[in-house]
């Protein structure tokens, strides 16, 4: 996994902290055109895919699934990591199908979104989905280590819940009422 630099920022020194499966952990020295030094750890991400999956009655697919770093269940957008050399719209295809048994006809880009600029390279690439069909026998397996509950719930529903923390899921509501489901096209 490779980090984008500006091309005005000197690189001091990179050193690779930590080598896993999903990132990886780099100590970064660099000095700003300021003069400002900084060592910074950043967490290297492949990137990630969201789907806003829109039923004919205005209704958001979601998965309800564990997420250890909180010791919580919560409530998603389908989403998943890109593998490499993946287009993000293919990416966001393969986790549709393999979260909720759901194929689309209509998909447009929403937005890029980084969920944590300050630590973290992610990008998050949100889609929507439209005119959705469920697959026989429910499509693609997801992951072995998810266990999946999909659930149907309306976008100003997530974002009245307060109980509802999910930023990529929270965005995707905002951007549909708004009306930002511009430029769909047939998959």
């Amino acid at each position: 996994m490779d980090l984008h630099r500006h091309p005005k920022i000197e690189l001091r020194s990179s050193t690779l902290r930590h080598a896993g499966f999903v990132y990886d952990v780099r100590r970064e020295e660099l000095r700003l055109p300021s003069g400002l030094e900084q060592c910074i750890d950043v967490v290297v991400h492949s990137g990630a895919v969201a789907v806003a999956a829109l039923d004919e009655h205005g209704r958001l697919a979601l998965v309800r699934q564990y997420r250890h770093a909180l010791g919580e269940w919560l409530e998603e957008l389908p989403a998943g990591r890109l593998e490499p050399n993946e287009a993000p719209l293919d990416a966001a295809k393969r986790e549709l199908e393999e979260e909720t048994g759901l194929v689309a006809k209509r998909w447009s880009p929403l937005r890029r979104i980084v969920p944590a600029p300050g630590f973290c390279s992610e990008v998050i690439h949100v889609f929507l989905a439209r005119e959705l069909r469920a697959v026989p026998g429910g499509g693609r397996p997801h992951d072995a280590d998810e266990e999946l509950e999909v659930l149907w719930r309306r976008p100003e529903e997530l974002l009245a819940d307060e109980g509802q923390r999910d930023a990529k899921s929270l965005l995707a509501a905002a951007l549909l009422l708004r009306g930002a489901d511009e430029g769909d096209r047939e998959a």
